[in-house]
């Protein structure tokens, strides 16, 4: 009872500081709050948007009972379910339906179903008009109708000539913004699969009927099922294990900066402490007093991070639908979740309160009451378990990537024996054992690191002796006050570290993908391929050519060898089973073009030789040609051939045997797939738009403009991340540092130090730990780098020296200035002397 109402009287005395530091208090309390809105916002956005229980059972199943998948949608319904039995057509996405829209034509997604019936109620989102009930009348998603400028009471004409009413617009649920056309079953394919909503005789043992449903072929899916699906087994646990590990570094990073900021508040409260033990209170009193605060602050900054939180995600509704591309058909709060975040937060305003707490209580109280702060000194040592957990980490992380770089050479030799052709393809390796020793080691880093921090501000602070003034001043309180100097670094270095591991990963999938990205032509060239829907005729491409700023033309296509009956002509050593390539008619100008292959490959051609990419193809100086209809390769027969390996990967010129268009005529006939145009600029919009209404189809012509990588938005993303916490943490330890510092500053100022003086240690403060915590925290992150080449399958290690340099020497320098700018040079009152 005693120990209670210890807890009420610290409560109550935390309630009143708070009052009166309600700045400070409220920093506190946005930092541990801060989290905890974000993660309530997410739990509930995500179960929004990944519904469960009967909501996901609506949007599924609507109000049916049951779906009945049945193998042709001709079956009768009535043979098979029992009497009284209701039923309609599922929503379903059969495929693309062709339009007629501004002179061009384009494919739209189709989605059929009953939508007028009761039992699709929920499947999907009215937003205007009403749904079709004939089968000339079509509903258009939003997107549709803004491309094609539709509304209710508009036409719209298929590209097989079907004229449509659309008498709404509509949205599934899943692709809200596809451009998709409703309509009804009638529109789609009779002898296709169907789904069908079922509502069941309240009677009826579901059990029983789906057994004897799926006896003749059919599906029955209960509303049971979905509301509580059967249990599966559990999968890899890397995915959970990896986002505990991130959730448990973004609480030390809350703790280590709440808890700096909580030093604030304790070291300018020291007077009253000390009134606490002068008037019979106890060390334990002390601690109990401070930790009441940081439940306090935590209850605080919890509950408003709460409320925030789930306002916000029910607020912005329409935002995180369009965010998500998903449609939220209801709320369903997650309060287990919810609870789960306010504890961790409040557990976070605890721990962050832990250790100003231990120190207050150890302050004597005569020195408490004279506001001296107890500062560090002696000899600075490193702990030797820290130093042995960082070195333990670095071997495991080499390990663990020695043997990816194991397991990614296997892939490669895998990828290579499969399929020559791909062999310039990337390969990727994340086997689970190896990555999770890569995580285990820089968890140990960081640990080490941590706990060896303070000391190795002391060290580093103490080995710089001949700098300026200010810069001497404050390495002499960082290694003071490396008890709060040495978690602020330390939160910096945590942050910069997640930034640079992301940084690692952002470049080398944009590598990897750059690397499989494939280019259906020369970067800059406009290719326009033909085939059922666009045959290939020489007026066309005049007319095409003169609508772009054409510099020349490149036709390429396939050969037809003599006598065969099929439309593909190869190359293949005795049969086409056997590394058979198509045999391609191109223009040795066309081939030039691309550097040194292109120059090799382009003078084989000029001699009448055929130009094949791998070694094992040609024999003698010569490879074997087979037609398309000799399976067995009983009708080969040599042709000169040159080898030039390494093509480049550009259109079909890595999987073809290339012939000029001249030698081609003495083997068959060539036929036209595709012209390149080489553009002298890039074409305007108006100009693509005039060619698309002369192909009838908006994306028959392609403008190849390479592969677009995200990483230099994501990069600045990155650097304003790694920004921000470390302005947060050098901001901490600056205000701490120029408050427990005003009478040094007092004392300098009597001696004829100018007033400038103070904002230069306030920078020089923010340099140095700044500094400190983004080149730590880029090693970390550095770690991870090997392992995000070879699990995303980057082509080479990959290193985002942007975001590297910006956070190892721009991001210190903002460490700086903004506390230059922003520390007053003039001096308070420190005490009044009567």
């Amino acid at each position: 009872m005693k120990l209670l109402n210890d807890w009420v009287l610290a409560l109550r005395l935390a309630r009143r500081t708070a009052r009166r530091t309600l700045g400070r208090t409220l920093l506190i309390a946005a930092l541990v709050g801060l989290p905890v809105l974000a993660g309530s916002w997410f739990s509930v956005v995500h179960r929004g948007t990944h519904p469960t229980g009967e909501l996901l059972a609506r949007t599924v199943l609507g109000s049916a009972d049951a779906q009945l998948t049945v193998p042709s949608a001709r079956t009768d319904l009535r043979g098979v379910l029992p009497s009284g039995s209701q039923y309609a057509r599922a929503k379903s996405m059969p495929g693309d339906i062709e339009l007629r829209g501004s002179g061009a034509a384009l494919n739209v997604g189709l989605v059929i179903g009953d939508f007028t019936n009761a039992l699709l109620a929920g499947t999907f989102r009215l937003d205007t008009g009403r749904m079709p009930a004939k089968p000339s009348e079509v509903a258009v998603s939003p997107a549709l109708a803004d491309h094609l400028g539709l509304h209710s009471g508009s036409a719209m004409t298929a590209a097989n000539g079907t004229r449509y009413q659309v008498v709404g617009v509509a949205r599934t649920l899943d692709f809200p913004k596809a451009r998709q056309v409703f309509a009804t079953p009638a529109v789609g394919d009779p002898d296709a699969q169907a789904e069908y909503l079922v509502d069941l005789p309240s009677a009826v043992d579901t059990g029983v009927l789906a057994d004897k449903l799926s006896k003749q072929g059919m599906t029955l899916e209960i509303r049971a099922s979905v509301i509580d699906p059967p249990v599966t087994p559990r999968g890899p646990v890397g995915g959970a294990a990896a986002r505990v590990l991130i959730v448990g570094f973004g609480v030390l990073e809350l703790v280590l900066l709440a808890g700096t900021a909580f030093a604030v508040v304790a070291r300018r409260q020291t007077r009253e402490l000390g009134l606490v033990t002068a008037v019979g209170g106890t060390s334990a009193d002390v601690r109990r007093v401070v930790l009441a605060q940081g439940l306090y602050a935590g209850l605080l900054g919890a509950g408003f991070g709460l409320g925030i939180g789930v306002l916000t995600a029910l607020i912005g509704k329409s935002w995180w639908e369009d965010a998500t591309s998903t449609l939220i058909t209801g709320w369903q709060i997650p309060w287990l979740q919810l609870l789960g975040v306010v504890a961790v937060g409040l557990v976070a305003g605890l721990a962050s309160a832990l250790v100003p707490a231990i120190g207050a209580a150890r302050r004597p109280p005569l020195a408490a009451l004279a506001g001296r702060f107890a500062a560090v000194v002696g000899a600075v040592r490193l702990r030797r378990l820290a130093l042995v957990l960082v070195v333990a980490g670095l071997v495991l992380s080499v390990i663990g990537n020695i043997q990816l770089a194991a397991a990614l050479d296997t892939a490669r030799e895998q990828r290579a024996a499969a399929d020559p052709a791909q062999i310039s393809r990337v390969a990727s390796a994340s086997p689970t054992l190896p990555v999770a020793v890569v995580v285990a080691g820089i968890t140990l880093v960081i640990a080490g690191l941590v706990w060896m921090l303070p000391a190795l501000v002391g060290k580093v602070a103490g080995s710089l002796r001949n700098l300026p003034l200010s810069l001497r001043l404050a390495l002499r309180d960082a290694s003071r006050h490396r008890h709060r100097t040495g978690p602020v670094t330390a939160a910096i270095m945590i942050a910069v570290a997640g930034t640079t591991a992301l940084a690692f990963a952002v470049v080398n999938q944009a590598a990897a993908k750059a690397q499989n990205y494939e280019p259906a032509g020369r970067i800059g060239d406009a290719v326009l391929q033909f085939d059922g829907d666009i045959p290939y005729s020489a007026q066309l491409v005049d007319r095409v050519q003169r609508l772009l700023p054409v510099e020349h033309r490149y036709e390429l296509g396939t050969v037809v060898l003599n006598g065969t009956k099929e439309t593909d002509g190869y190359v293949a050593n005795g049969s086409v089973y056997s590394s058979g390539y198509s045999l391609t008619a191109v223009d040795p100008a066309y081939v030039a073009r691309f550097l040194d292959w292109g120059r090799r490959a382009a003078a084989a051609l000029r001699q009448g030789k055929v130009v094949v990419p791998l070694a094992t193809m040609a024999h003698d100086g010569k490879v074997r040609l087979a037609r398309g209809d000799d399976l067995d390769g009983k009708s080969t027969f040599p042709y000169p051939a040159a080898v030039v390996t390494s093509p480049p990967r550009v259109g079909v010129l890595p999987r073809s045997a290339l012939i000029s268009a001249d030698a081609a005529k003495s083997l068959g006939t060539a036929s036209v797939d595709e012209v390149h145009f080489s553009l002298r600029e890039q074409p305007s919009a108006a100009q693509l738009a005039a060619v698309a209404r002369l192909l009838g189809h908006e994306d028959a012509l392609k403008v190849e403009h390479g592969y677009q990588s995200p990483v230099r938005k994501a990069s600045i993303g990155l650097l304003l991340a790694g920004l921000a916490a470390t302005l947060l943490g050098v901001a901490m330890s600056v205000a701490l540092s120029m408050s427990e510092g005003r009478a040094d500053f007092a004392t300098l100022a009597a001696v004829g130090a100018p007033p400038r003086l103070r904002r230069g240690l306030a920078a020089a403060q923010g340099w140095f730990l700044g500094q400190l915590g983004c080149l730590l925290g880029v090693a970390v992150g550095a770690l991870y780098g090997f392992t995000a080449h070879t699990v995303v399958g980057s082509p080479t290690v990959a290193v985002p020296w942007a975001v590297i340099a910006g956070v190892a020497v721009l991001v210190p320098l903002f460490a700086a200035g903004v506390p230059y700018v922003l520390t007053r040079s003039r001096l308070e009152l420190v005490r009044r002397a009567d």
